[in-house]
C-alpha cells in the first residue's frame, strides 16, 4: 500500500533580497570564505541569449540558441570598499583609500537570499549562488534636498559566465550528446539537502552519484 503523500507546498510569490556575500578565488583553485557585502536593495538579473533562425527552401529549418550567460545589476545602500579592493578597483594608500584604474577581471561567486510566501502561509527563504561573476565599477550619485534626507543607492554591473556542472567525482559532466553543461546560478529552498550551510561556502553544482541508492 502506497503511503499518502503530502501535497506540494508551492511558493506563490517571491520578494526582497538580502544577505549578499561574495567569494573570491583562492590560491588552491577553489574559493575563499564568503564575505558579507552589505545591505541590499535589488538584484536584477537578465538573460543574455538570442535565437538564430535558419531558413532553407522557403521555410525555417532550424533554430540555434546562442546563450551567452547572464548580466545583472546589484543595487546596494553603500559601496563595499573591501569588495572594490578585491576586484582591483581600489587600493589603500598611506593617505587614504584610492580609486584606481581597473586592470583585471576577478571571476568570483556572489550569494544572496530572497523571501517567499507559500500556499500554507509560511515564508521560506531561497538561497542562491551566482557563478563565474565579473563586475564593473559601481555608479554613484549623491543628492541634496532641503525638505528631506535622500539616501544614495549604488548600482554595480554584473556579468555571469557560469561554471561547469560536475559529476559526483568532480569531473565535468557531459550530456548524452557529449556537451558540457554550464550553470549560471543555483538555488536551494528549505526542502533541499545541506540547505542550512548553503551560504557558508561556495557550493558548486554536481550531479547525483549514479551509484547512490535511491
Amino acid at each position: 500500500m502506497e503511503e499518502n503523500k503530502m501535497p506540494d507546498n508551492k511558493t506563490l510569490v517571491r520578494f526582497n533580497v538580502q544577505n549578499i556575500k561574495y567569494a573570491t578565488p583562492s590560491a588552491s583553485g577553489g574559493f575563499n570564505t564568503p564575505v558579507a557585502y552589505g545591505t541590499a536593495l535589488k538584484m536584477a538579473l537578465q538573460a543574455d541569449s538570442s535565437v538564430k533562425k535558419i531558413f532553407g527552401d522557403g521555410r525555417r529549418i532550424c533554430s540555434i540558441v546562442n546563450d551567452k550567460g547572464k548580466t545583472g545589476t546589484m543595487t546596494t545602500n553603500n559601496v563595499s570598499d573591501d569588495y572594490e579592493i578585491a576586484m582591483g578597483r581600489k587600493i589603500k594608500t598611506a593617505n587614504g583609500l584610492a580609486e584606481i584604474k581597473q586592470q583585471k577581471n576577478v571571476v568570483h561567486a556572489i550569494y544572496f537570499e530572497t523571501c517567499g510566501l507559500a500556499e500554507d502561509g509560511s515564508m521560506p527563504i531561497a538561497k542562491t549562488w551566482l557563478y563565474g561573476v565579473t563586475s564593473s565599477r559601481p555608479d554613484e550619485s549623491f543628492d541634496q534636498n532641503t525638505d528631506d534626507i535622500n539616501e544614495s543607492t549604488f548600482d554595480t554591473p554584473l556579468e555571469m559566465i557560469g561554471t561547469n556542472l560536475q559529476n559526483a567525482d568532480g569531473s565535468n559532466y557531459k550530456d548524452e550528446k557529449g556537451n558540457e553543461v554550464i550553470v549560471w546560478q543555483m538555488t536551494v529552498t528549505p526542502d533541499d539537502a545541506n540547505y542550512d550551510t548553503f551560504g557558508d561556502s561556495v557550493v558548486l553544482p554536481k550531479m547525483p552519484n549514479a551509484n547512490a541508492e535511491g
